[in-house]
């Protein structure tokens, strides 16, 4: 009989020693539904294979479009959900004194009001927590997020929120501000990940996790702060690509800007972009002027003694001085949701994020085209994201390589484990493969592109996920149910129907590969072993197949 110990020992040999091979023309059917689970979701399981070939592709993808990212049975996981909290009892440099604690919590901060963790930011006499009680909502969101990846019915909803999590990258790791106030960024990104883009870019200027971070939050006219604006303009929605500083030295050089809308953007442009939003602040309580503080609203505040009011030259156009309170930052918020720059930049990442690293530019055209036909529609995002869908280029062959986050998460919807997670052991975790979940330093957002995930560090990381991501240690999820279907089922066929759960091609394959590694007879009942190394088999059968090349590329 083979023992678990057994199992451990032999498996990262035979992952480096043992090819599989592709998948099988006889499985072509089924291997493109997954390819439209794989994309759009976080990962195909038994009961979403079952609603795709039931509906038919169009028919689910328009189901997963209309899908509310409030689900009642979600809502109960996260109410129930409980994050370990702990930490030495301490004392600051106000003298404020507080007791160890070691405890979990519910999720609180997830729907708080923002009013109510204005508290968190302060400091002084009479105020002292220790510091991971002022980073604790940040902390429940991460929580959240890996709950929401697995057991969420609105899959495409969560793909798109993490894929604007990363194009609207806020660190919040930063300081204690960002980290307060991050679950409402993250409930605004997944509220509009599939409506409009112009209110979705309104909503995040706006959003005080934001503000801070960049630090917009602070920004006073002479001088202003660049950080937001050169994101804004970067990152957020025309692109490196379109910035001409080095090709240009005149803002009157820049085509379309005689016409009032540049095609690109100079320094100049940044410089006054930062001006514009002078003033966008957070209602944080904080000091504005003698006899004067800003709300303790927790949400967005506008400073009007701050703003700079003076004329503004933006991308060619020319902005009167004087105008009305956040008049300055609207309209160029307008310009840059609307400029064809934007929709090409935007529509190239959902390519990117959704089919390959390097997805067809005429296909980013047409994209392009229906981002700025739908400007004003409230489901902007959606009818791109369906666009792409339907095209001819989506049914291409996997070809974009799994990230750690989503090669754990796939994992867990395919073995059907509940993820409880009372420690975020599952972020430090994918730390060391370079994934850092809502912790990302740079505001760029984790890198897309398969050569930033490739390298042998992470992908021994990516090994170690797949391997121990049901282990008992790993602290993330209730072990899944592995027993076998009935007392005569072989160890050949049980292995195969774990392995595909993820790769359902590869089930066969798997399972022979694994018995003649393990000198394991394949007709053997699967019941003369005893339950502990049943589910030790599953568990490597499906880490087998997660680090196939048919299950690491979607």
């Amino acid at each position: 009989m083979i023992t678990r110990r057994m199992f451990h020992s032999r498996l990262l040999a035979s992952l480096a020693a043992l090819t599989l091979p592709p998948v099988r023309m006889g499985h072509a059917a089924a291997a493109g539904d997954d390819i439209w689970l794989n994309r759009l979701t976080f990962g195909a399981t038994p009961a979403s294979r079952t609603e795709i070939a039931q509906l038919g592709r169009a028919a689910w993808l328009e189901a997963q479009l209309a899908l509310s990212p409030d689900d009642p049975e979600l809502t109960a996981r996260l109410d129930a959900a409980r994050l370990r909290i702990a930490y030495e009892a301490g004392e600051d440099e106000d003298g404020n004194h507080w007791p160890a604690l070691d405890e979990t919590r519910a999720l609180s901060s997830l729907s708080a009001d923002p009013a109510d963790l204005v508290r968190l930011r302060d400091w002084g006499p009479g105020k002292g927590m220790d510091y991971a009680e002022r980073t604790r909502p940040a902390d429940e969101v991460i929580a959240a997020s890996l709950i929401r990846a697995v057991h969420a019915p609105a899959q495409l909803r969560e793909v798109m929120t993490q894929f604007w999590h990363d194009h609207f990258n806020v660190n919040s790791d930063k300081d204690e501000s960002t980290a307060i106030f991050f679950p409402g960024h993250d409930a605004t990104l997944r509220t509009h990940a599939l409506g409009n883009f112009r209110v979705l870019l309104g909503e995040i200027a706006r959003s005080p996790a934001m503000l801070y971070y960049l630090n917009n939050a602070d920004s006073i006219a002479s001088p202003a702060n660049e950080n937001y604006a050169r994101e804004l303009l970067e990152l957020h929605t025309l692109g490196a690509g379109n910035y001409l500083n080095d090709k240009v030295t005149s803002w009157a050089d820049v085509p379309g800007a005689s016409e009032g809308l540049a095609l690109g953007y100079l320094d100049l442009d940044v410089y006054e972009v930062a001006r514009a939003f002078t003033g966008w602040s957070v209602g944080d309580g904080r000091w504005l002027a003698e006899g004067e503080e800003a709300p303790r609203t927790g949400r967005f505040t506008y400073v009007a003694r701050w703003h700079d009011p003076y004329q503004k030259r933006i991308l060619g156009r020319e902005f009167a001085p004087n105008r009305a309170p956040m008049a300055d930052g609207e309209e160029v918020l307008d310009m840059l949701a609307s400029h064809p720059g934007t929709a090409w930049f935007v529509c190239e990442k959902i390519a990117r994020r959704l089919l390959a690293d390097d997805p067809p530019a005429d296909l980013v055209d047409r994209l392009a085209q229906v981002f700025l036909a739908a400007s004003d529609a409230p489901d902007q995002i959606a009818q791109v994201v369906r666009a792409l869908v339907l095209s001819a280029e989506f049914v291409a062959p996997p070809g974009k390589l799994r990230r750690p986050f989503e090669v754990l998460v796939a994992l867990y919807r395919a073995s059907g484990a509940e993820v409880r997670n009372p420690e975020n052991a599952f972020h430090w975790q994918l730390s060391r493969a370079g994934w850092q979940q809502h912790r990302f330093g740079p505001p760029t957002g984790h890198p897309d592109r398969a050569e930033a995930w490739t390298g042998a560090s992470t992908l021994n990381r990516m090994v170690d996920l797949a391997l121990y991501a049901h282990a008992d240690w790993f602290q993330t999820v209730a072990p899944p149910s592995f027993d076998p279907a009935g007392p005569e089922e072989t160890t050949g066929a049980y292995l195969a129907r774990h392995a595909a759960l993820i790769a359902p091609a590869l089930g066969e394959d798997v399972a022979a590969s694994l018995c003649q590694v393990y000198g394991i007879a394949p007709d053997d009942p699967v019941s003369g072993f005893d339950a502990a190394t049943r589910a030790e088999a599953a568990a490597m059968a499906l880490a087998f197949a997660a680090l196939s090349p048919d299950a690491l590329l979607r």
